[in-house]
């Protein structure tokens, strides 16, 4: 069992990496961004909306750049994989279509 005030003496780890995301038109995106939130591990999502992104999108999708903090457990391909894997599969983000992360802008932002 995980005790309290083992997890509080534990120096939190956190990362920042961009993710560029594939939505469906049909969803709304704030709802997909509050349900990226939520998952395990993230800490905060920023939206960099561009017109750049905006002329790549069709009637049925449209793309997204989001800046990500998030937890870093163990290694942070590890972590970004293992977001990935649940928005995508385990938890399932209705309207999610892709979650390409751009493992070359990772940043460790510090610990805590």
């Amino acid at each position: 069992m995980i005790k309290l005030e083992n997890i509080l003496l534990e120096a939190i780890a956190l990362d920042k990496i961009d993710v560029l995301i594939k939505t469906s038109t049909g969803i709304n995106k704030v709802e997909i961004y509050n349900q990226l939130r939520g998952l395990a591990g993230v800490v905060v999502i920023t939206i960099e909306q561009n017109e750049f992104l905006d002329s790549k999108a069709t009637d049925r999708f449209e793309y997204s750049l989001l800046h990500m903090k998030y937890i870093v457990t163990s290694d942070p391909k590890t972590d970004i994989d293992k977001i990935k894997k649940d928005a995508l599969i385990t938890t399932r983000i209705s309207g999610l279509l892709q979650f390409i992360p751009r493992y070359k802008t990772a940043q460790n932002v510090g610990k805590y």
